[in-house]
């Protein structure tokens, strides 16, 4: 199925396909990444960039808007986990979708101090993502 592909690019998608050659086979960064090395290179955005994933996915009005990060996060944690050394591919996506998650918390909490009771009118200027405002 994977013929015309070279044997490393079949690597990725075949499980126990090996390259062939001792010597590639036998380098670390060839071998799938572990948590470990998750977490030493990307720290903290190994818990908030899933949790940024979704957001992303739920917040946009388009999946046009949020479409390209989803599956971006997507594609580089396939890849990441396939071999540790693309682990570098996962670290922009990471560290947009844990931003993107951290500041849907600080939005949340500081709405938690401003939002208006009900009846009254809102403190602050109305944004879209206010469902008391429409």
């Amino acid at each position: 199925y994977f013929a015309p592909l070279s044997s490393r690019v079949r690597g990725l998608f075949v499980k126990h396909t090996r390259t062939g050659n001792p010597l590639v086979d036998s380098v670390a960064e060839h071998q799938p990444a572990s948590a470990d090395a998750y977490w030493q290179y990307l720290h903290y955005c190994v818990y908030m960039s899933p949790v940024g994933t979704v957001m992303t996915g739920l917040r946009t009005n388009k999946w046009s808007q949020g479409s390209f990060m989803v599956l971006y996060s997507i594609i580089a944690y396939f890849f990441s986990s396939k071999m540790a050394r693309l682990i570098i591919i996962a670290g922009p996506v990471a560290s947009s979708t844990s931003g993107i998650m951290l500041g849907g918390l600080a939005e949340w909490a500081i709405g938690q101090f401003w939002w208006p009771k009900e009846g009254e009118n809102p403190r602050y200027f109305p944004t879209s993502r206010n469902p008391l405002i429409q």
